[in-house]
């Protein structure tokens, strides 16, 4: 089977952003021309990415790298956007508070969800009821404290040359951090599960191309401070959340039932085991769907098996999947209509 059969099988297709349209420098021209040929079929074609900014603001920025809106996809609908919508609907809960309403920001001041909502933003932590964590970026303070050995791993991004972001896997330099919210028994709330991403970056401030590099998402932080012993409140993928938001909103735009979209043949597409893959299974669960999986080996994932096991094979792939305890309804080399699939 090659990739046009398996692909316009499904009536409905999520496609993830990061590692399947978008390297994180270029996107993939394979990819481009396949979500254009599935719209030119009828396909319903939403992008579904964990980005926590609101999609009008996403769909404007990658309009200008060619990916476009009523030729590539119906919807863009971002982890910001299902972000919004608890907001507005005053479905934020927490264990250890009541009634959430001044939040503190940490990392990057993206807070575009929060506009027109009845949350206050403040910049006394004492005084928050919860803490935002948004796009991983470290205070001055973090950096003076920061050791040698660790700086080593600040870089450069965007164009101004000022703003540092982190590019190893280690969670370090964040524990003094993280360790004062836990010590204040702040929840974190996070509208960005992914761990890991490859991001666009200049090495130095005077450089001319951008290159991928692994930068710590807000997921990592998240997952250290439950072990830690805090609370977290996540929105996006692979919590079932941001599938029903989708689906909703997919529900309006056709004018019919949720229970008919249900019924539809639906699968997520996507380049990470621990969110796509894995928000396809719980989503499913919760709403009553059955939505497949179609595994990508054009980003997360098959960075993992290569830097695990040092190639991709079928014996490797198999090994991540028994690994990860996760396997995908299909697997395909990238969302490319000519490709071969797996399986």
């Amino acid at each position: 089977m090659i990739g046009q059969e398996l692909l316009s099988s499904y009536d409905i297709l999520l496609v993830d952003l990061y590692g399947v349209i978008w390297s994180g420098t270029y996107i993939f021209p394979a990819a481009l021309d396949a979500l254009g040929k599935l719209m030119s079929m009828g396909k319903k074609v939403v992008i579904v990415s964990n980005i926590s900014f609101v999609s009008k603001t996403v769909t404007k920025e990658y309009e200008s790298k060619g990916l476009l809106a009523g030729t590539h996809f119906l919807d863009f609908v971002t982890s910001g956007n299902a972000f919004r919508d608890i907001l507005v609907n005053r479905k934020l809960y927490f264990k250890t508070v009541k009634f959430p309403k001044k939040y503190f920001v940490y990392g990057a001041e993206n807070t575009a969800a929060f506009a027109g909502t009845d949350f206050e933003k403040t910049y006394n932590l004492d005084e928050s009821d919860f803490v935002y964590l948004s796009a991983v970026q470290f205070s001055d303070d973090e950096r003076d404290r920061m050791s040698d050995t660790m700086k080593q791993y600040l870089y450069v991004t965007g164009t101004s040359g000022n703003d540092k972001l982190w590019e190893s896997t280690s969670v370090e330099p964040f524990i003094p951090t993280l360790q004062c919210f836990l010590d204040r028994k702040k929840p974190i709330v996070i509208a960005n599960p992914d761990k890991i991403v490859l991001r666009a970056v200049l090495e130095t401030p005077d450089a001319r191309e951008y290159i991928a590099k692994p930068m710590v998402k807000q997921g990592l932080l998240a997952q250290t401070y439950e072990n830690m012993g805090g609370e977290v409140f996540a929105i996006g993928k692979p919590y079932p959340q941001i599938y029903r938001h989708t689906l909703e909103n997919l529900s309006m735009a056709m004018e019919i039932s949720l229970e008919n979209i249900c019924k539809k043949r639906i699968a997520m597409v996507g380049d990470s085991l621990e969110t796509d893959i894995l928000g396809a299974k719980n989503a499913s669960k919760d709403m009553g769907c059955s939505i497949d999986s179609i595994l990508v080996l054009s980003g997360i994932s098959a960075r993992d098996i290569v830097k695990t096991y040092g190639k991709i094979s079928p014996e490797t792939v198999d090994q991540f999947f028994s690994q990860e305890k996760l396997t995908p309804t299909h697997l395909i080399p990238a969302l490319d209509m000519g490709s071969e699939v797996y399986f």
